[in-house]
């Protein structure tokens, strides 16, 4: 098997996406722990932590920011697929292409504008309202990640070109294990 296989591809960046949600998992768990000791503190001392809210907010975005790969690379993003499900085939993969092409888009965008975004709060040294922390490393980080969310994407929307050219694509990880394909038929 070619290092360049649909299945290869595949299964290249749905390890790569699940390695970045790693950091999203981290970051989830330092909210829990970030949560959980506030609760503590209000129950046993009556004192929050001062400043867990400039912690969640920035905190958050990075938990999200790292699912996201994962969600594309996995084509669990919402998708219609009632049409190409109808004509099957070709028809189907083309479907799917044109709409990994607009997540593509969307994406790209997106990581441009957050990139804008991150850019002016590092020129403004914008920090957080309770502890006075830089707010634009964060957004850097998160801007980072939507960024490999793009990467993930184009290597999505190649597996979908490989496929279409080749009449046949990885049946979706929702429904079978990462290793499966399905075949297309020419005709559609």
């Amino acid at each position: 098997m070619s290092v360049w296989s649909l299945d290869a591809l595949d299964a290249a960046t749905i390890r790569f996406a699940r390695l970045v949600a790693v950091i999203g998992l981290i970051a989830l768990l330092v909210l829990s722990a970030i949560i959980l000791a506030n609760a503590f503190m209000r129950w046993i001392f009556s004192q929050p932590i001062e400043g867990v809210r400039d912690w969640v907010k920035l905190v958050v975005a990075v938990a999200v920011g790292g699912c996201l790969p994962a969600v594309l690379a996995l084509r669990q993003n919402v998708a219609i697929r009632y049409v190409g499900g109808a004509f099957g085939g070709r028809v189907y993969i083309v479907l799917e292409l044109f709409g990994a092409l607009f997540v593509l888009t969307a994406f790209g965008v997106l990581a441009w504008l957050l990139q804008i975004y991150t850019l002016e709060l590092r020129i403004d040294r914008e920090t957080t309202e309770n502890i006075g922390m830089l707010i634009w490393p964060w957004w850097q980080g998160v801007t980072t990640l939507f960024y490999l969310s793009v990467l993930v994407q184009i290597l999505v929307v190649a597996g979908l070109v490989v496929g279409l050219v080749r009449g046949r694509l990885p049946i979706p990880h929702t429904q079978a294990p990462d290793d499966q394909t399905s075949e297309i038929s020419p005709g559609g």
